[in-house]
């Protein structure tokens, strides 16, 4: 896939891999649009590179997403819509964790990318476009500390697999990528002795993985995952979590 010129969408862009991504896809050439819901941060983030650009956009509403939409078919349409944005919450289901952050937590990982490839698609069926959705090495097996990410993970994961298999007669491919545990202030709450990759590192193997054609890019402790949640699920569950 050649992305000099391409239009991208990314959201959740304003810091780690959102705005990695960002950097490295805009030096390939490409026109990218971060989003997010703090204006200082995205406008301070596209100012990095002259190929980047920002629109405000909450993945959780629904206006938002459709003015977003409108304003990239507005300015040329979308070639790849990257669904990076999510959060997490590390807690324990005993000591009366809020509700409303945990379906704060559904509503940008799950519904948020769902939301965008319903508002998205039908422009992008009429080119040749990409979505990413960017999931988590967790897709394989959770990490109870991190309960509704975890399971969020795995619900964009066999959401991704479906939407691949629905479009693979059309002009939209599907490509998922399944980060390890990375250097960002996201993985602050996990288990320090998870080993960890820097964002470029990440970024650099979804480039290659889209240069390739490669539709699910595990890059690091996530290719491990994958095998072991196969062949030993039960042992691979206690090890990432014998210190939750």
């Amino acid at each position: 896939m050649d992305l000099n010129g391409k239009r991208i969408v990314i959201t959740g862009g304003g810091s780690g891999i959102g705005l990695a991504m960002a950097r490295s896809l805009a030096s390939e050439g490409a026109h990218v649009v971060i989003t997010g819901r703090n204006q200082t941060k995205l406008a301070a983030a596209a100012s990095h590179h002259p190929n980047i650009s920002s629109q405000v956009c909450d993945v959780a509403d629904e206006t938002a997403v459709v003015a977003l939409r409108d304003a990239m078919d507005a300015a040329g349409g979308t070639d790849m819509l990257v669904n990076n944005a999510g959060i997490m919450h590390a807690f324990d289901v005993t000591q009366g964790f809020p509700l409303e952050k945990q379906l704060q937590e559904i509503d940008i990982d799950v519904s948020g990318p769902v939301r965008l490839v319903q508002h998205f698609l039908p422009g992008m069926l009429k080119r040749e476009s990409v979505i990413v959705n960017v999931s988590s090495g967790l897709a394989y097996v959770p990490y109870a500390a991190a309960p509704v990410y975890s399971a969020s993970k795995a619900f964009l994961h066999s959401y991704t697999q479906s939407l691949r298999s629905q479009l693979a007669n059309t002009s939209v491919r599907v490509v998922e990528l399944l980060p390890p545990v990375v250097d960002t202030p996201l993985a602050a709450d996990l288990d320090p002795s998870f080993p960890r990759i820097s964002p470029e590192k990440l970024v650099a193997a979804l480039i290659k993985g889209l240069k390739h054609n490669t539709d699910e890019i595990t890059p690091g402790q996530s290719a491990q995952l994958k095998l072991m949640s196969r062949l030993a699920p039960g042992f691979l569950f206690q090890q990432m979590n014998k210190n939750a």
